[in-house]
C-alpha cells in the first residue's frame, strides 16, 4: 500500500494522498461503526439487561485502564516516528519503540494488579466491582495496551490497515461470532464474564498476527519488541517526557467513556445499558473527524517539523467543515428517526432518546472546532494539550457527578457534551494563538466566501478549496520557529 509519507511533493500530491488514505480509513471506520453497532445490538439480545450493562461498563473500564497503563507511549510513537519513517531508519525506530513497549508493559501489569485489588476491596458490595465473575475484565488490560501500541506504530509507518482493522473491526466481529456460538450451544443468556474471557483470548491471538504485519511494513526488521539494547535512558526520564502525552490520553479516553461507568454505578446497570446504546449511536457522528485523523495525525507531525503551517491549516480546516456538514445531516436524521435507531437494541431502549439527542448536538458543535488535542500533540504543544484536557474534564467530571445525582442519565449527557465542546474550543483557540494554524471550519468558510464573491460565472466553486489556487486559507503567516526544536522535549 502506498504510504502517505511518500507525498513529499506539492500540495496537490499531498492532498490527494491524504484523501486516498482518508477514504480507506473511512471504509474501516464505517465497517467498525457497523460492527460496533452490531456488537451492542447482538449482546443486548443475548444477555439480560443487567449483564449487558455490566459487560459494556467493564469493557469500558478495561479500555480506560489500558490507557492508563500505556503511559502515553502510543502518542509518543505517533509523534516521534513519522519523520524517522520517511528516512526508513528501521533500526532506530526499533530502538525507540522497544523502550516505549517495555514501559507500556510494565505500566499495564501494574494497572492490572491495582484493578484486581479494586475487586478485592469491593467484593460483596453492590455494583459491577462487587462480583468475582466480573474480575476477568482485568485480563483485557495488557492485551489492549499492546494492540494499541501496535496500531499507533502501524499508523506512524503509514498503514491505515494496521491502525484500524484489528481493534475497530476484527476484534469485535470475532467476539460476536464466538459468543453467538456459545449462546446457540447452551441456549441461555450469556454472562459478562464468559464474553470477557472470549475477548481476551481473541486479543492474545491477534497480537502476534499484527506483529508479523509490522515486520512487512519495516521491510523485515523487527520494530515491535521489548528487547532493548544497553542504553543510558532511565525509565524515570522516559516517564518525565511522556507525562503530557500520558495525561492527555488518559483524560481523553475517560472523557469519552467515564459517563457510562458513572451512570452504571450511580443509577444502575440497567440505566447504564440504555445509556451505552445511546452513546453507540451518537458517537457514530464522530467518526468523520476520527477517520481523518488516522492519516492526518502523523502527517501533521511531519509538516510541523518542516514548518509548513499553511498546509496544516488548509487540510485540517477543510476536513472540519466537511465533517460538520455531514454531522449536521446526521443530527437532523436522528431527530426524526432516533427512536427507530434505538429500537434496534430493543423496544425499551427508546427511553434513551433524549440522551441520544443531547450527545448528538454536543458532537455537532465539537466537530465545527476541529480535531482537538491531537493537533496540539502533533505540533509540539503536548503540555498545553495536557493542561487543557485535564482542566476541562476535571470540571466536567465534577459537573457530571452532580448532574447524574440530580437528573440521572440525561444530566450525565449534558455535562459530558459541554466538557467536550469546551475542550475543542479551547484547543482551537490555543492552536491559532500559538502557531497561527486554524483547525476550525472557520478558515475554510471564509476562504470559500471570498473565492465565491470573486469567481467568474464559469469558474467552478470547488476552485475555492483547491490547493493549487495558492493562498486560499486566509493567507496565514505563521511565526518562524526557533532552531533546535526537539519534538520529544517540546511542549509549551
Amino acid at each position: 500500500m502506498t504510504s502517505f509519507f511518500q507525498a513529499s511533493g506539492g500540495s496537490v500530491t499531498m492532498l490527494s494522498n491524504i484523501l486516498r488514505q482518508s477514504w480507506l480509513a473511512m471504509v474501516y471506520r464505517c465497517s467498525g461503526a457497523a460492527v460496533s453497532f452490531l456488537f451492542g445490538v447482538s449482546f443486548a439480545r443475548m444477555m439480560t439487561i443487567e449483564e449487558y450493562g455490566a459487560l459494556m461498563s467493564l469493557m469500558t473500564f478495561a479500555v480506560v485502564a489500558s490507557t492508563v497503563g500505556l503511559f502515553g507511549q502510543q502518542f509518543r510513537v505517533l509523534r516521534e516516528i513519522p519523520s524517522i519513517a520517511v528516512r526508513k531508519c528501521f533500526p532506530e525506530i526499533g530502538s525507540i519503540v522497544a523502550k516505549q513497549v517495555r514501559l507500556a508493559c510494565l505500566g499495564s501489569i501494574a494497572v492490572t494488579l491495582v484493578s484486581l485489588l479494586l475487586f478485592v476491596v469491593a467484593h460483596g458490595r453492590d455494583g459491577i466491582f462487587g462480583r468475582w465473575q466480573y474480575c476477568t475484565s482485568v485480563l483485557l488490560i495488557l492485551p489492549l495496551a499492546l494492540i494499541e501500541m501496535q496500531g499507533s506504530l502501524g499508523r506512524a509507518l503509514g498503514s491505515v490497515n494496521l491502525a484500524l482493522m484489528t481493534k475497530d473491526v476484527l476484534w469485535r466481529l470475532l467476539i460476536i461470532l464466538l459468543s453467538s456460538v456459545l449462546f446457540s450451544t447452551f441456549g441461555r443468556p450469556l454472562q459478562a464474564g464468559d464474553v470477557l474471557m472470549i475477548a481476551t483470548g481473541i486479543l492474545v491471538v491477534l497480537i502476534p498476527a499484527q506483529n508479523g504485519y509490522l515486520r512487512r511494513l519495516a521491510e523485515g526488521y523487527n520494530v515491535f519488541t521489548v528487547a532493548v539494547k544497553r542504553s543510558n535512558d532511565r525509565i524515570g526520564d522516559i516517564l518525565s517526557t511522556s507525562g503530557p502525552f500520558w495525561v492527555t490520553s488518559i483524560t481523553s479516553v475517560m472523557g469519552g467513556t467515564i459517563d457510562v461507568i458513572i451512570v452504571s454505578v450511580m443509577v444502575g446497570p440497567e440505566a447504564g445499558g440504555y445509556y451505552y446504546a445511546a452513546t453507540r449511536i451518537a458517537f457514530l457522528l464522530d467518526f468523520f473527524l476520527a477517520t481523518f485523523c488516522v492519516p492526518a495525525a502523523p502527517l501533521m507531525a511531519r509538516l510541523f517539523d518542516e514548518n509548513r503551517h499553511a498546509e496544516i491549516t488548509r487540510i485540517t480546516s477543510g476536513a472540519s467543515l466537511a465533517a460538520f456538514v455531514a454531522v449536521l445531516g446526521c443530527v437532523a436524521t436522528l431527530a426524526a428517526a432516533g427512536d427507530l435507531a434505538l429500537m434496534t437494541f430493543g423496544a425499551d431502549f427508546t427511553r434513551a432518546y433524549s440522551v441520544l439527542m443531547v450527545l448528538a448536538i454536543g458532537l455537532l458543535i465539537s466537530t465545527y472546532f476541529g480535531i482537538g488535542p491531537i493537533a496540539l500533540n502533533m505540533t509540539g504543544h503536548q503540555r498545553a494539550a495536557m493542561q487543557i484536557v485535564v482542566t476541562t474534564w476535571a470540571v466536567g467530571l465534577l459537573a457530571m457527578i452532580s448532574a447524574t445525582w440530580a437528573f440521572g442519565a440525561l444530566g450525565a449527557a449534558v455535562a459530558g457534551s459541554c466538557a467536550g465542546v469546551a475542550t475543542r474550543v479551547w484547543t482551537a483557540a490555543y492552536m491559532y494563538a500559538a502557531e497561527g494554524i486554524d483547525i476550525t471550519a472557520t478558515a475554510t468558510l471564509i476562504a470559500l466566501a471570498r473565492r465565491t464573491m470573486r469567481r467568474g460565472p464559469s469558474e467552478p466553486l470547488m476552485d475555492a478549496v483547491r490547493p493549487e489556487t495558492g493562498a486560499t486559507i486566509l493567507d496565514l503567516r505563521p511565526r518562524v520557529r526557533r532552531s533546535g526544536h526537539d519534538v520529544r522535549d517540546s511542549g509549551r
